[in-house]
């Protein structure tokens, strides 16, 4: 048995993407405003708020790119099976 699957660059790149997602919502979780890195939006100074929407957001975007890794590891459309 012989898998038909292909993987190509952008299924690599987004599995990179979904790995950050989910780094970056466990940031999110742990972190209070105050801790998180200068570039995450959402940091305050001096704040002890922890961004629970944006965690979420995060991982809601590192599930559509693994949804789109997996698709794009499809078989291609000449495929004979």
């Amino acid at each position: 048995m012989t898998s038909r699957t292909k993987f190509r660059p952008l299924t690599g790149v987004l599995l990179l993407v979904a790995v950050v997602f989910v780094i970056v919502a466990i940031v999110y979780f742990t972190q209070t405003a105050d801790a998180l890195p200068g570039f995450f939006p959402g940091h305050a100074a001096g704040s002890t708020h922890h961004h629970i929407k944006h965690g979420i957001a995060a991982i809601g975007l590192a599930c559509l790119a693994a949804i789109g890794a997996w698709f794009s590891s499809a078989p291609g459309a000449g495929a004979k099976g």
